[in-house]
């Protein structure tokens, strides 16, 4: 029984420190994203090209964390981590690096950049559909250049939430 406590009180000190630190980050702005994808915008069935959801949150400092997937048709798509989150209103541009993933050419993706923007246009069905851009990967540019996208796809079967 005193080994358990021993390791426990071990273990609790080593951690009360990195807890600490992550605790004193103030989340100013939290996204979530999810859906089958953006098919029925284009006048595909939902899910004809994966799925995808994403949760991120900006800190005061500035900095920003979160967890980014992407499935693509045929079991590919990526996985990511987010280093990066800008909110402007409704809108929300997501940044990061891709920890592991194929492309559509079976190419590995894992190591490279990624960046999207999603769009909170409500929750009522009497509100335009929430929208999504696709995942641009091997562009350098970070969430912080708040580049437009050149278009946004409807995603009526998914959620995204931009506070």
């Amino acid at each position: 029984m005193r080994r358990l406590i021993l390791s426990f009180a071990l273990v609790a000190a080593l951690l009360l420190p990195a807890a600490s630190a992550a605790s004193a980050a103030t989340v100013v702005h939290s996204v979530s994203a999810g859906g089958p994808d953006a098919c029925a915008s284009f006048g595909a069935r939902p899910g004809c090209d994966g799925n995808y959801s994403f949760v991120a949150f900006q800190y005061a400092d500035g900095s920003g964390s979160g967890q980014y997937v992407d499935r693509f048709q045929r079991g590919q798509g990526i996985i990511g981590v987010i280093d990066c989150v800008r909110v402007v209103g409704n809108h929300a541009w997501v940044s990061g690096w891709i920890t592991s993933g194929m492309g559509f050419d079976n190419t590995d993706l894992t190591g490279l950049p990624f960046t999207t923007l999603v769009v909170d246009n409500g929750t009522s069905a009497q509100q335009p559909p929430d929208q999504i851009a696709s995942s641009h990967t091997g562009d350098p540019t970070s969430c912080t250049a708040m580049v437009p996208w050149d278009s946004l796809a409807e995603t009526p079967q998914g959620q995204v939430t931009v506070k």
